[in-house]
Formats: structure tokens, C-alpha cells, sequence
């Protein structure tokens, strides 16, 4: 696992699973589908300042910030701050290249992390499951490019859309 001595704790039933079911990601999951998800999941502490996901690696898991706050970094620059509720990781579950940024504990933090190994394995064997978290994926993945397509200028727009 990469980063600083994590403390990897196992998660009891209720502790957290509110937190991912209102993560917008895992919202159209019902309550036996989160639960079955969350089977698979493990709490990780993490000291200020240690690294939780390295750039330019392949990613491991999907975070999502319980307590605490990350910051994401990528060429010295501080792209953004994450807090509770929000995740980062998520594209490591759908494909093999490389992070495109460092996260670092901005504090001590406390994260819910869905490795990618049994997530995979739980998705293989529950279709209904996998469409359900793969269409909440591509919502997601629809919002960030057009509120990234905002800040293009307006004729790079108009190349894009066509091809």
C-alpha cells in the first residue's frame, strides 16, 4: 500500500455506511447493496502530511474522506482540497492507468478505502449490482468534463463536441 504506515482498522456494520451512501457516487445503490459494498471496505488513518495515493502510479483503491481533510497535488501545485463525504480514487476501479495526481493528508485523516481487488470480485458476481455502480460512474464522470469544459475556450468546445 502506498504512503506512511496506514493503520488499517476493519469497519463494523453502521460505522460509515451512512457516509457512503450519501457519497453521490453510491446514491442510486438501495440499503443491501451499499452494505454488500461496504463488506469490502476498511478504514485507514493517515498522519498529516503522508501520501495516500502517489502520481503516476496505478491506482489501488477508491478513498472516501470520513474525518479530516486531503489536499490533491500534481507538479508542486495544490489542485484542491477534499473533506468528509468527498472521494478521489474512484477512476482506479475502471481502468489501469496511471494517477494523474499525488493526494496527501492535509490533517490527520480518516478515510474509507474499497480496494480494487474485491471490488472487482464483488461486481463480477452481482450484475444488477454493476450496472447500477457503473451508471453512477458515468454520471459522475458526465459532470466533471462539463464543468471542465466550462473553463475551454469557446471554440476548443465546439472541436471537441464534434469528434
Amino acid at each position: 500500500m502506498p504512503g506512511s504506515d496506514p493503520l488499517f482498522v476493519g469497519l463494523g456494520e453502521q460505522d460509515g455506511i451512512e457516509l457512503v451512501q450519501r457519497t453521490p457516487l453510491f446514491q442510486p445503490l438501495n440499503f443491501d447493496e451499499t452494505r454488500r459494498l461496504f463488506k469490502i471496505a476498511r478504514i485507514e488513518q493517515r498522519k498529516a502530511g503522508s501520501t495516500i495515493v502517489e502520481a503516476n502510479a496505478i491506482g489501488e483503491a477508491l478513498f472516501i474522506v470520513k474525518a479530516g481533510t486531503v489536499r490533491v497535488v500534481r507538479d508542486g501545485a495544490v489542485l484542491g482540497a477534499l473533506g468528509p463525504g468527498e472521494l478521489f480514487g474512484e477512476m482506479s476501479l475502471v481502468d489501469d492507468l496511471f494517477t494523474s495526481a499525488s493526494v496527501e493528508a492535509e490533517t490527520e485523516v480518516e478515510l474509507i478505502v474499497l480496494p480494487r481487488g474485491p471490488f472487482e470480485q464483488l461486481i463480477a458476481s452481482d450484475q444488477g449490482l454493476a450496472v447500477k455502480v457503473y451508471r453512477a460512474f458515468c454520471r459522475t464522470l458526465s459532470d466533471r468534463l462539463r464543468r471542465a469544459n466550462v473553463f475551454l475556450p469557446a471554440e476548443q468546445r465546439l472541436k471537441m463536441a464534434v469528434q
